[in-house]
């Protein structure tokens, strides 16, 4: 049998891979036809693992491990640990100690392979213990590591272990930190009663000082890689203003504050220490991220409801050219200020199980500047005059997304013409998701009524909008037996010379939160 070319492979494999649309059994079916195939395609199938599994284990060695012949292969490493096996009366994989705390077994399986994977770039860890130190000290050990994510998993002291490794990118999340961004996807788990009434999880939070000792032991970890970061997704509650305000962020390009507003800690000295005193700190700052969650009783004001701006913070606000905010924060005039603006999100964001309170009409025109990308979540039904104050105040758009926070089909009392006219002015528009509302229909439909008009519509503005690339519509998807939720149908387009245009219908699409600008595949 002669062998394809190396590049054929490697074309056949990219078309496969589930990131690009492919089935998620494709590529492993692929790999099953002949040894050339299989040695070709293990490094895209192994680049992403995730361990332990509850299937591969067995009492006399413990949990099955990842064959050492596939460690070089591994580029991001998750350490997802199951929440049921630390429950008391269905303890499994590990012990408890004297003070009732699980303490896991088999980890030092995964401490001795992590010198043994050269390509290992990013760990995530999702754990209901206290990681042991021995873990730490190991990572700090990888020559290739960059990234570390912590999910839902108590932080202690013991992470500053992670040393002398550098970190470029580090993303830290308070223990029960739960969110939902408008009425779209949210984590699986998050929707079981049971994530919330893990004893584990219900024991860690109910202590006040944990608080203080993860703020501490968070703060002095991001300190030790402070000069190397590039990108920090950091809760709230895992940090205050004054802490962050006394180190220096040479490097760093991205910020995201996520989950609560931070507070000044009990061991600090009270003082008037605001966000621009962080961002002062941070000269190559271009990407800001304000991600709190809604609260009634707390309204975060950037710039301040009452006193001038301080020129200082203006000339900082200048120099962002990607901002994203929730309905927690209020805006105060703060886009008049960002003069390098180029991409804006405004989103709905509160703490599950509740639902957000997005945008309301009169409120979008207050929020709108000249960018290239824009993304907004709405409360009210979307019409083609909003597309037109869109359109007159942002003419340079590239990218448009207007969601609708708890979307509905019914009569629309605009035609697509409508809203076709509105968008025309945007020469430059290339990628579209839009919430206009569809006629009603029944979602067990075997004809799929609801997605043949959205097919429709799709090419009516793909006809339209000469440059237009994608185009998707929101929809009101089952997500359970008696719950539904917003979802998007995305359309890639193709034009022939001829003008003809070809509709493709892309995956699944969301937004790993707090990435905000590009959607990736939903994993579920």
């Amino acid at each position: 049998m002669s062998i394809l070319n190396a590049d054929i492979t490697h074309i056949l494999i990219n078309d496969l891979l589930s990131s690009n649309g492919g089935a998620p059994s494709a590529l492993l079916t692929l790999a099953s036809t002949t040894r050339s195939f299989r040695e070709s395609c293990l490094p895209y199938l192994f680049s992403e693992v995730r361990w332990p599994h509850k299937s591969k284990a067995d009492e006399e060695s413990g949990l099955h491990f990842f064959p050492e012949g596939l460690w070089p292969y591994i580029r991001h490493f998750r350490l997802e640990w199951f929440d049921e096996w630390t429950e008391p009366s269905r303890l499994k994989w590990g012990t408890t100690d004297k003070d009732g705390n699980y303490v896991p077994c088999d980890l030092v399986k995964l401490n001795s392979a992590i010198a043994k994977m050269p390509s290992l770039s990013k760990v995530t860890l999702c754990c209901p213990f206290v990681v042991p130190r021995s873990l730490f000290q190991s990572l700090g050990l990888s020559r290739s590591l960059s990234a570390i994510t912590f999910i839902d998993t108590p932080i202690q002291i013991g992470i500053t272990s992670i040393s002398p490794v550098t970190l470029k990118q580090i993303s830290l999340t308070a223990v029960g930190q739960t969110l939902r961004v408008g009425d779209g996807p949210t984590e699986p788990r998050f929707s079981d009663i049971t994530y919330f009434i893990r004893d584990w999880r219900r024991k860690y939070r109910s202590h006040s000082w944990r608080q203080v000792q993860e703020t501490q032991a968070s703060i002095a970890f991001i300190k030790t890689h402070a000069a190397h970061i590039t990108h920090l997704e950091l809760s709230g509650s895992l940090c205050s203003f004054g802490a962050l305000s006394r180190i220096d962020w040479p490097f760093l390009k991205t910020f995201a504050l996520t989950g609560n507003v931070p507070v000044t800690q009990p061991y600090e000295p009270p003082a008037q220490v605001q966000l621009f005193n962080v961002l002062a700190r941070m000269d190559a700052l271009r990407d800001l991220r304000l991600l709190f969650a809604q609260s009634k009783a707390q309204e975060f004001h950037i710039l301040g409801p009452d006193d001038p701006p301080d020129p200082a913070h203006i000339a900082k606000l200048a120099t962002l050219t990607d901002f994203a905010i929730s309905n927690a924060c209020k805006l105060d005039g703060i886009l008049n200020h960002m003069s390098s603006l180029q991409r804006l999100a405004i989103l709905a964001i509160v703490d599950l199980p509740r639902w957000p309170i997005a945008l309301g009409q009169a409120e979008v025109d207050r929020v709108l500047a000249d960018l290239h990308h824009l993304r907004i979540i709405i409360e009210d039904k979307l019409t083609p005059n909003v597309c037109w104050s869109i359109t007159s105040n942002c003419p340079h758009l590239q990218t448009l997304e207007i969601e609708r926070c708890g979307y509905h089909d019914g009569k629309s009392v605009s035609s697509w013409q409508e809203f076709l006219e509105a968008l025309s002015p945007l020469s430059a528009l290339r990628d579209l998701r839009i919430c206009m509302q569809f006629p009603e229909y029944d979602d067990v439909d075997e004809l799929e009524s609801w997605r043949t008009v959205r097919k429709d519509c799709a090419k009516d503005l793909a006809m339209g909008l000469k440059l237009l690339g994608k185009v998707g519509f929101e929809y009101r998807k089952r997500a359970g037996t008696h719950r539904y939720q917003d979802a998007w149908l995305d359309f890639e387009i193709s034009r022939s010379k001829g003008g003809a245009v070809e509709l493709c219908q892309l995956p699944a699409m969301w937004y790993q939160f707090p990435e905000v600008w590009e959607p990736s595949r939903s994993p579920f």
